[in-house]
Protein backbone atom coordinates (compact mmCIF):
# COMPACT_ATOMS: atom_id res chain seq x y z
CA UNK A 1 0.00 0.00 0.00
CA UNK A 2 1.33 3.42 -0.97
CA UNK A 3 1.22 6.32 1.50
CA UNK A 4 1.04 9.52 -0.52
CA UNK A 5 0.79 13.15 0.50
CA UNK A 6 -0.55 16.01 -1.61
CA UNK A 7 1.61 18.58 0.21
CA UNK A 8 4.88 16.74 -0.51
CA UNK A 9 6.92 18.11 -3.37
CA UNK A 10 7.94 14.63 -4.55
CA UNK A 11 6.16 11.34 -3.74
CA UNK A 12 8.16 8.14 -4.21
CA UNK A 13 6.54 4.74 -4.69
CA UNK A 14 7.94 1.22 -5.03
CA UNK A 15 6.09 -1.87 -6.25
CA UNK A 16 6.73 -5.28 -7.74
CA UNK A 17 5.20 -5.42 -11.25
CA UNK A 18 3.27 -8.40 -12.67
CA UNK A 19 5.62 -8.49 -15.64
CA UNK A 20 9.11 -7.22 -16.30
CA UNK A 21 9.08 -3.55 -17.12
CA UNK A 22 11.21 -2.88 -20.18
CA UNK A 23 13.64 -0.04 -20.02
CA UNK A 24 10.78 2.43 -20.00
CA UNK A 25 11.26 5.65 -18.15
CA UNK A 26 7.63 6.46 -17.38
CA UNK A 27 4.51 4.77 -16.02
CA UNK A 28 0.89 5.85 -15.83
CA UNK A 29 -0.99 5.68 -12.51
CA UNK A 30 -4.77 5.66 -12.94
CA UNK A 31 -6.59 6.12 -9.63
CA UNK A 32 -10.14 5.81 -8.32
CA UNK A 33 -11.35 6.71 -4.84
CA UNK A 34 -12.27 3.42 -3.13
CA UNK A 35 -15.24 4.71 -1.15
CA UNK A 36 -17.32 6.81 -3.52
CA UNK A 37 -15.75 5.91 -6.90
CA UNK A 38 -16.28 9.57 -7.88
CA UNK A 39 -12.72 10.91 -7.73
CA UNK A 40 -10.71 9.56 -10.65
CA UNK A 41 -7.68 10.67 -12.60
CA UNK A 42 -4.25 9.73 -13.86
CA UNK A 43 -0.65 10.68 -13.10
CA UNK A 44 2.50 10.18 -15.15
CA UNK A 45 5.43 9.09 -12.98
CA UNK A 46 9.14 8.91 -13.77
CA UNK A 47 10.79 5.53 -13.16
CA UNK A 48 14.05 6.04 -11.25
CA UNK A 49 15.03 2.39 -10.78
CA UNK A 50 16.99 0.34 -13.28
CA UNK A 51 15.06 -2.76 -14.46
CA UNK A 52 18.34 -4.48 -15.27
CA UNK A 53 19.47 -4.45 -11.62
CA UNK A 54 16.24 -4.84 -9.61
CA UNK A 55 12.79 -6.34 -10.24
CA UNK A 56 11.21 -3.57 -8.14
CA UNK A 57 9.95 -0.45 -9.86
CA UNK A 58 10.69 2.79 -8.02
CA UNK A 59 8.98 5.88 -9.41
CA UNK A 60 8.50 9.53 -8.45
CA UNK A 61 5.91 12.19 -9.18
CA UNK A 62 4.79 15.54 -7.83
CA UNK A 63 2.37 15.63 -4.90
CA UNK A 64 0.47 18.47 -6.56
CA UNK A 65 -0.85 15.94 -9.11
CA UNK A 66 -2.70 13.98 -6.41
CA UNK A 67 -6.39 14.58 -5.64
CA UNK A 68 -7.09 16.96 -2.74
CA UNK A 69 -9.61 14.57 -1.12
CA UNK A 70 -7.97 12.33 1.49
CA UNK A 71 -8.75 8.65 1.70
CA UNK A 72 -8.24 5.20 0.22
CA UNK A 73 -7.60 4.91 -3.52
CA UNK A 74 -7.20 2.05 -6.00
CA UNK A 75 -4.32 2.45 -8.45
CA UNK A 76 -3.87 0.71 -11.80
CA UNK A 77 -0.28 1.02 -13.03
CA UNK A 78 0.34 0.95 -16.78
CA UNK A 79 3.51 0.95 -18.82
CA UNK A 80 3.92 4.03 -21.03
CA UNK A 81 5.47 3.60 -24.44
CA UNK A 82 7.12 6.52 -26.20
CA UNK A 83 6.76 6.04 -29.94
CA UNK A 84 9.21 8.69 -31.14
CA UNK A 85 8.96 12.22 -32.41
CA UNK A 86 5.70 13.60 -33.71
CA UNK A 87 5.34 14.61 -37.35
CA UNK A 88 3.41 17.87 -37.62
CA UNK A 89 1.02 16.86 -40.40
CA UNK A 90 0.45 13.30 -39.09
CA UNK A 91 -0.73 14.15 -35.59
CA UNK A 92 -3.97 15.59 -34.30
CA UNK A 93 -2.31 17.61 -31.50
CA UNK A 94 -3.74 21.09 -31.23
CA UNK A 95 -0.94 23.68 -31.24
CA UNK A 96 -2.62 25.78 -28.53
CA UNK A 97 -2.91 22.75 -26.22
CA UNK A 98 0.71 21.62 -26.59
CA UNK A 99 2.90 22.61 -23.61
CA UNK A 100 6.22 21.17 -24.78
CA UNK A 101 8.63 22.39 -27.41
CA UNK A 102 7.62 20.71 -30.65
CA UNK A 103 11.08 19.18 -31.18
CA UNK A 104 10.76 17.46 -27.76
CA UNK A 105 7.18 16.22 -28.30
CA UNK A 106 6.58 12.52 -28.77
CA UNK A 107 3.68 10.12 -29.03
CA UNK A 108 3.01 8.39 -25.70
CA UNK A 109 0.64 5.42 -25.57
CA UNK A 110 -0.69 3.46 -22.62
CA UNK A 111 0.71 -0.04 -22.60
CA UNK A 112 0.09 -3.15 -20.52
CA UNK A 113 -1.32 -3.18 -16.99
CA UNK A 114 1.72 -4.02 -14.85
CA UNK A 115 0.31 -3.73 -11.31
CA UNK A 116 -2.76 -2.98 -9.22
CA UNK A 117 -2.12 -1.22 -5.91
CA UNK A 118 -3.93 0.60 -3.12
CA UNK A 119 -2.96 3.89 -1.50
CA UNK A 120 -3.87 6.19 1.32
CA UNK A 121 -3.65 9.80 0.22
CA UNK A 122 -3.35 12.66 2.69
CA UNK A 123 -4.98 15.48 0.79
CA UNK A 124 -5.48 19.14 1.48
CA UNK A 125 -8.69 18.51 3.45
CA UNK A 126 -7.01 16.91 6.51
CA UNK A 127 -3.74 17.20 8.37
CA UNK A 128 -0.88 15.05 7.07
CA UNK A 129 -0.06 11.63 8.53
CA UNK A 130 2.38 11.92 11.44
CA UNK A 131 4.74 9.04 12.01
CA UNK A 132 6.53 8.78 15.35
CA UNK A 133 9.84 6.96 15.25
CA UNK A 134 11.49 5.94 18.51
CA UNK A 135 14.94 4.46 19.03
CA UNK A 136 13.56 2.45 21.97
CA UNK A 137 10.53 0.29 21.21
CA UNK A 138 10.59 -1.57 24.54
CA UNK A 139 7.89 0.49 26.27
CA UNK A 140 5.60 -1.09 28.90
CA UNK A 141 2.16 0.08 29.95
CA UNK A 142 0.01 -0.76 32.96
CA UNK A 143 -3.72 -0.60 32.51
CA UNK A 144 -5.98 -0.52 35.58
CA UNK A 145 -9.64 -1.42 35.42
CA UNK A 146 -12.11 0.48 37.57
Amino acid sequence: MFQLNKSQTINTIAFYPNEVLPSGSEILLEFTQSYSKTVTGSIQADVISNPATTPWVVAQFSGSLLPSASGQYDFDVFELTVAGALVWNLTNTNWEDELTVWNDASSITKGDLISQERAFISGSDVTPITEYVSPNDDARYKVYLG
